[in-house]
């Protein structure tokens, strides 16, 4: 018989916020079997809930040490405020109707209300610098075998939106602005209407890469050619060169029925249409939060690996967007570093379609920070602290509002 044998990864800690959600239970479960960081990759598992949480984790904890998933290595329930060196990786699950988008006309709600004062609560207490790096020496007998990682320099913040990272970029102290990442719908409802459309698979369609102030102020461009398998050939510089005569013909479709202007104008309002039912449904967060984690993670653990992804992230000013402010761009990874993919840079339409993206995207974070500073104020600061008996970290207390929490 062949035996093969993977020597597993030194323990990263995983950290991960309101654990309880459906949402996130299926994140748990996608990490602990290896489908986010590797199979060979150990998790020391860390779940912050409330203290009247704490019954409930602990019944999802023995349950999921009853998988035996192949990379649990410990799993740890706290309810204490989380430091910036407590983790290597923060997964943000949050409750909001809309992560990227904060309705504030209409928020009077209890799962509002929870979810805005946990983050708040969590960036504020972010305070230290960033970690230097360090070596991790897994323990092993024979110490010539010993092995050695070495960690991200920086740990990694993912949230299920815009409004979680920008919350926690602009309330959090000494925090780099490139470490914090959500995944984005955008372009995968993109594909899903595109596929619907022509009436073919998703996985037939090209990359769609997304510029996003939200779920319904974004632009989109697809790679050439638009159908993967498609050989356009020599064109004319008249012929639109997205798709060949011969595809087009193969789905019953001539250039006045599908064509350049269908693509920025009939898609975008396709998937606004769609958009708007609210796709943020626990498996469809679930998997979208999992697979922006892997495309961070990849190129940080292996070396000379570049990945393209449209992922939400806090600017850097590229592409003339406003720096420090949250938008969903089209980026490269590599290593520990990302850019803005800047292939479409002198596409004019896109140029106008950036300032309109700005127009959005300074308007909801004008609302949005002043009102979290507010919030800030009222519900947590002039709430005095809980100490928990045990220890010398501030602890995670119950809002005051919330009628599934008591005091």
């Amino acid at each position: 018989m062949n035996f093969q044998y993977i020597e597993t990864l030194s323990p990263i800690k995983v950290l991960v916020v309101n654990p309880l959600s459906p949402a996130a239970r299926l994140t748990i479960v996608k990490i602990l079997s290896g489908s986010v960081f590797g199979s060979n990759q150990l998790i020391d598992l860390i779940l912050l809930v409330y203290f009247n949480e704490r019954t409930s984790a602990d019944i999802f904890r023995r349950e999921l040490y009853g998988c035996a998933f192949s990379c649990s290595n410990t799993i740890e329930i706290s309810s204490d405020l989380p430091n910036i060196s407590d983790a290597d990786v923060f997964c943000f699950i949050t409750n909001f109707a809309n992560p990227n988008y904060i309705d504030f006309d209409d928020i009077d709600s209890n799962d509002h209300f929870d979810t805005m004062y946990l983050i708040i609560k969590i960036a504020n207490n972010f305070s230290r610098p960033v970690p230097e790096p360090q070596l991790d020496k897994a323990i092993a007998l024979n110490k010539d075998k010993a092995k050695i990682q070495d960690k991200p320099k920086r740990p990694i913040f993912v949230a299920d939106g815009l409004v979680a990272i920008d919350i926690l970029h602009s309330l959090s102290k000494n925090l780099p602005f490139d470490v914090f990442f959500c995944p984005t719908p955008i372009t995968t409802l993109a594909k899903s209407v595109l596929a619907d459309y022509l009436k073919v698979k998703s996985y037939m369609i090209n990359d769609v890469l997304a510029w996003a102030a939200n779920d319904e102020v974004f632009h989109l461009e697809i790679e050439k050619p638009l159908i993967i398998k498609d050989k356009i050939g020599d064109v004319g510089k008249c012929y639109w060169d997205m798709i060949s005569k011969d595809e087009l013909k193969s789905f019953n479709m001539d250039h006045t029925q599908f064509n350049a202007s269908w693509l920025k104008k009939d898609l975008i309002e396709k998937v606004v249409a769609v958009s708007k039912k609210n796709p943020y449904g626990s498996i469809f967060k679930a998997s979208k939060v999992a697979r922006a984690l892997k495309v961070v993670w990849t190129t940080r653990s292996k070396d000379g690996i570049k990945l393209n992804a449209s992922l939400g992230i806090i600017s850097n000013g590229s592409l003339d967007t406003i720096k420090g402010c949250p938008y969903v761009l089209p980026l490269v990874f590599c290593g520990e570093s990302w850019s803005v993919n800047t292939r479409f840079e002198e596409n004019y339409h896109l140029r106008g379609e950036i300032k309109r993206i700005n127009k959005s995207v300074i308007k909801h974070h004008e609302k949005l920070i002043p009102y979290c500073k507010k919030f800030l104020e009222e519900n947590v600061l002039k709430q005095a602290f809980v100490q928990d008996d045990e220890s010398s970290a501030f602890s995670l207390v119950e809002s005051q509002r919330s009628s599934k929490i008591s005091e």
